[in-house]
């Protein structure tokens, strides 16, 4: 059944390839865990936040400091996809295609999601249609559509950032990476440093005096996504180094919330440890370049394909789940329960929806 299902996607022309049209599959691996790791998030959150009654702080803590990989990871397929040099990407192409889909898509969605969660529960309940907070909701976008506004803000750098990423530019893009780690990616800690010493705020409030804005973002991101798929390291001790960092770093993430409760700054997109971690495993991705024929190829593609539409999709599944079951009190089986189920509607779903002529559109970026 899948085979028919990847014939049909083969079809369609939202590709992750090289200039000679290979598809990098470690790029399609990376998608598949990102969007995998963004629902394990949404899913374990819950207990780490302490919402409602829910207990199982040490799982939650645990499952969503190893999914805080999702969005650094798309990012950086992104980075090593449009700063590509062999690459065409025109500012004509990124103005009329990229940045347009994803404002379509934007637009749909937030409309899609507004009408969910701010009209239709109240209307059910036979209430007034609710103006002010559909049309709140519209412009705010669900909690899970900030990426897109991300997403465009990265698109509008592109052109600027092509100008010196290359293989010829590979250390000036390593400094830019360099500098950008003490600038903003300590800060988290810092910040979470000055929660129990308070001299720590004082070197946050002097790192602030440089105005050194440009560093930061998602930009580290997106070029790190470049240099590790584009030049990588040419010794095996770096490239494992890295992969170890990762691991170590992820650890301290976890005994860091843990102790602490502070998953704010700990969970942080920008928190260094979460950089270095997700560093460690694009790079370990980067590494599975021997899956290039049979059925395994096939699933990957086929997976990687869905893989934005379930991002678009996931919190609605999720929702369905929250509501169909009801927490039984063994924190581990709710959390992989409703991953694993979250994850298999919503990519069946996507799936169907792809299918469709017209609207199949609005699932892919």
């Amino acid at each position: 059944m899948y085979q028919q299902m990847v014939e049909n996607l083969k079809k369609d022309d939202l590709l992750c390839e090289k200039s000679t049209n290979e598809r990098v599959l470690s790029l399609d691996i990376a998608r598949i865990l990102a969007v995998s790791a963004v629902i394990m998030t949404h899913i374990s959150a819950i207990f780490v936040t302490g919402s409602g009654t829910i207990s199982g702080f040490t799982l939650g803590n645990i499952f969503d400091s190893i999914s805080r990989v999702g969005v650094p990871l798309f990012v950086m397929v992104s980075g090593a996809l449009m700063l590509d040099e062999n690459k065409d990407v025109s500012v004509r192409k990124l103005f009329g295609k990229n940045i347009k889909n994803i404002v379509f898509l934007l637009i749909v969605w937030s409309a899609v999601y507004a009408v969910v969660y701010s009209a239709i529960p109240p209307l059910m309940k036979g209430e007034a249609f609710p103006v002010k907070d559909v049309v709140r909701s519209f412009i705010n976008g669900h909690y899970h559509m900030w990426y897109l506004y991300m997403a465009i803000g990265l698109y509008l750098i592109t052109p600027f950032l092509r100008t010196f990423v290359c293989r010829a530019n590979k250390n000036k893009v390593l400094l830019f990476i360099g500098i950008s780690l003490p600038v903003q990616f300590t800060m988290p800690v810092i910040q979470g440093l000055s929660l129990i010493w308070e001299p720590a705020g004082y070197l946050s409030a002097f790192a602030d005096r440089f105005y050194l804005d440009f560093f930061c973002g998602f930009t580290t991101y997106y070029l790190t996504g470049w240099y590790i798929a584009h030049i990588g390291f040419d010794q095996k001790w770096k490239k494992w180094g890295t992969c170890i960092a990762g691991a170590v770093s992820v650890l301290v993430t976890i005994l860091y919330v843990q102790f602490t409760g502070d998953y704010k700054n700990g969970y942080s997109n920008m928190n260094i440890f979460i950089f270095i971690y997700a560093a460690g495993v694009f790079c370990l991705i980067n590494q599975l370049q021997n899956i290039n024929r049979g059925k395994a190829k096939n699933v990957i593609i086929l997976l990687s394909k869905l893989s934005f539409g379930v991002y678009i999709l996931h919190p609605m599944i999720l929702t369905a789940f929250n509501k169909a079951v009801s927490y039984n009190g063994a924190p581990l089986l709710y959390i992989m329960g409703g991953f694993w189920s979250v994850c298999f509607v919503s990519f069946i779903c996507c799936y169907i929806v792809s299918r469709l002529p017209v609207v199949k559109k609005i699932i892919r970026m």
